[in-house]
């Protein structure tokens, strides 16, 4: 009955229903569809799609975003250093947040329940005036050391059926050698690792020591300066553990000095208030004039007067913020890919 197939293929009619193409008995998606025409076909059609829709879309928000203050002389700055090879990003826990990790503030407060008699009230105290090591701390001595590291692991432990997700995939392909993170759980190494860049060295907390040696001879490395999820050797998390970490001549405040000095660094996911990483900034650049600049992405401030303020806040450290003002993945997406983009990096 082959004759018939031409009057077939005359009579059908696809019904579209919603997103699906219906063919009699038969439903397809319009990617079903590209990859029946073939790979070829798929790659074609992702390629153009990445051109004409993606990247002309994050490219005009990052247009809108440059016009906010002094964000386009800072962006240019920026790309120049990232262009020179000598600029790291410094990965806090908003990078991670897409993919449905907590913030430290969450798992403060989520582990808060689970002490004897630590209301979060109590927690809340330490939370105001930005005493998280303090706050650390109270909870870690009011519960079985046991049970903190397992509420520790599993709250950083990215779940069989959670996707790594938000602009923290783009990362590979700008910054291709060193990250640095004060993150506790493994997005950065499945990132990483899935755009065949794995790490070749991931240095925990204490062994920040080796950091430089291994940056000097070309290796990719992670530091994960506070430590990592799986394990509690090396980790900095409570007050004497940051006392030991921080303190004048320790392994951290040494080998940070370096780092800080060394590049510029971009901080991504960070809120850069009160905290270790700021006041050994503020003591740097209080002595060191020539020190370099140091960029961040961060969300716009409401008024004038918060402005100026965290503006003074941030540049006393050597830290110049680019705003952004919209959705914080949308938005750093746009401007990591405006980056990668003036780069060649796309």
């Amino acid at each position: 009955m082959d004759f018939l197939r031409p009057e077939f293929e005359t009579a059908i009619e696809p019904w579209i229903e919603g997103d699906i193409i219906r063919i009699g008995r038969f439903a397809y998606t319009a990617v079903d569809i590209i990859n029946l025409a073939g790979a070829d076909a798929y790659k074609q059609a992702f390629n153009d799609w990445i051109l004409d829709e993606w990247i002309p879309t994050r490219r005009d928000r990052k247009e809108a975003l440059l016009r906010l203050g002094e964000n386009d002389s800072r962006f240019n700055d920026l790309k120049q250093i990232i262009a020179s090879g000598r600029s790291i990003p410094f990965v806090g826990s908003g990078m991670s947040c897409p993919t449905g990790m907590p913030t430290w503030t969450r798992f403060l407060r989520e582990t808060c329940k689970k002490t004897k008699g630590l209301g979060l009230k109590h927690l809340d105290h330490f939370m105001d005036i930005g005493d998280f090591e303090g706050a650390a701390t109270e909870i870690f001595g009011d519960m079985p050391a046991q049970l903190f590291d397992e509420r520790f692991e599993s709250s950083f432990t990215i779940k069989q059926r959670q996707f790594i997700s938000g602009p923290v995939q783009l990362l590979p392909y700008l910054f291709e050698s060193t990250v640095i993170t004060t993150n506790f759980d493994g997005v950065l190494e499945l990132v990483y690792g899935s755009a065949h860049k794995a790490f070749q060295f991931i240095l925990y907390g204490t062994g920040v020591g080796d950091f430089r040696k291994k940056v000097t001879l070309g290796a990719r490395c992670l530091l994960k300066l506070h430590g990592d999820y799986t394990a509690n050797y090396g980790r900095v998390l409570l007050k004497d553990e940051y006392e030991e970490f921080y303190c004048e001549g320790c392994s951290g405040q040494i080998e940070l000095s370096h780092i800080f000095r060394g590049g510029g660094l971009l901080f991504l996911g960070c809120s850069l208030w009160q905290d270790r990483t700021m006041s050994l900034l503020k003591q740097l650049a209080d002595n060191d004039r020539n020190m370099p600049r140091h960029y961040a992405f961060l969300l716009k401030p409401g008024s004038k007067k918060r402005i100026i303020e965290r503006e003074h806040f941030l540049t006393e450290r050597n830290v110049f913020p680019i705003w952004y003002d919209g959705d914080h993945d949308a938005d750093i997406e746009s401007l990591l890919v405006g980056l990668m983009e003036d780069l060649k990096k796309l």
